[in-house]
């Protein structure tokens, strides 16, 4: 498959439900695997009260067509999860490591928030003006992302927003405070974002 036959977003992530919609989402709906999890739950939840009777014969119909569309929801997030293997898994890579590289270097270290040497404007101007360059492969995904580069270059808001969606695809860190500096000399133990909680990274 070549890339610019993936979509990162399915039909779930669109205008009404629909795989040609227009993007709504920021993130995908299979990127959140704690909101997965809660729909299997609450699925296997209302099947083990049908079958042990603890729903009154009234409301039987009621939860079972809940449930049905409850099923079909979960069908459609996983459904819309893109299969990558192969050339693809390795490109997908290349473009993470690139990114997540430029992110690190552009992002201030612990040492200079420890000393207190990080300026707010300076580290507001790096997360919204194109500091990000992109090379060839990830200018051909950015349009599935509804990400335009300027001069070749993106911001590191929108970087994250594509790194972390390729972290969740091909199982590397979601959160990019993994690849802030200092990190690789053990001064810094990583937390898990509230971000990445909700996913269930």
């Amino acid at each position: 498959m070549s890339l610019d036959k993936i979509e990162f977003f399915g039909s779930p992530d669109r205008k009404g439900k629909m795989a040609e919609g227009k993007i709504t989402s920021e993130f995908p709906a299979w990127y959140f695997e704690n909101k997965i999890n809660d729909l299997r739950y609450e699925i296997e939840r209302n099947e083990n009260r049908i079958s042990k009777n603890m729903i009154p014969d009234h409301e039987i119909p009621r939860v079972k067509e809940e449930n049905k569309r409850l099923i079909e929801r979960l069908s459609s997030i996983l459904k819309s999860k893109p299969k990558i293997n192969g050339k693809d898994f390795d490109t997908l890579a290349g473009i993470y490591k690139d990114l997540t590289d430029q992110i690190g270097d552009s992002m201030f270290s612990r040492t200079e928030m420890k000393k207190g040497l990080v300026s707010a404007h300076e580290e507001a101007k790096r997360r919204i003006e194109p500091i990000i360059k992109v090379n060839s492969d990830c200018d051909s995904i950015l349009s599935k992302f509804n990400i335009s580069h300027v001069g070749g270059k993106i911001s590191r808001n929108q970087a994250d927003k594509v790194a972390k969606i390729l972290g969740k695809i091909i199982d590397a860190p979601t959160n990019m405070e993994y690849y802030r500096k200092d990190h690789s000399y053990g001064t810094y133990k990583s937390e898990k974002s509230l971000e990445e909680l909700e996913a269930g990274r």
